[in-house]
């Protein structure tokens, strides 16, 4: 919101001793200005508790559709998670319009071998089922360079 991070974390600093001093800086640690929402934030903060692999944030993949941005991307197992608030679906345009363009761009993702993990807040309350899902997901990944099919000899 055009906070200057600098200027915030140098008061961090002359805050030393004070009453949440240490939960403000690990949240300014963690601050990122590409989220777009707050449970984005909250989703990031989870990964990064549970000590997963951060994923990359607002990571752009092109399709024959066009380009598509995913909340959350581990691009090297074409994993991708999304947090759906009820703003994307109803506040923006009628609700229809954007059911139908977002199954229309996951199912571009999908064919390039894209996985969906899609959450919504109140999987942000259950930790171990949200850590198994990610982790589940991350496990069936494929790598982004091998092909989704084995190779056969023939002979």
């Amino acid at each position: 919101m055009g906070a200057d991070l600098g200027l915030v974390r140098a008061r961090c600093a002359d805050l030393a001793g004070r009453n949440g001093v240490v939960a403000l800086r690990r949240a300014l640690e963690l601050a990122d200005p590409r989220s777009e929402s707050a449970g984005e934030s909250l989703t990031r903060e989870l990964l990064h508790r549970l000590r997963m692999t951060p994923p990359e944030v607002q990571y752009v993949v092109r399709t024959p559709l066009g380009e598509h941005r995913l909340d959350f991307a581990w691009p090297e197992r074409k994993v991708a998670l999304e947090f759906d608030g009820n703003t994307k679906y109803f506040d923006y345009r009628p609700t229809g319009d954007v059911l139908f363009a977002e199954r229309r761009r996951e199912k571009a993702l999908m064919e390039q071998g894209w996985t969906f993990i899609r959450i919504e807040w109140r999987d942000l309350f259950n930790e171990v089922e949200f850590k198994y899902r990610v982790l589940r997901a991350l496990s069936r990944g494929t790598a982004a360079d091998s092909p989704p099919f084995r190779r056969f000899r023939s002979g």
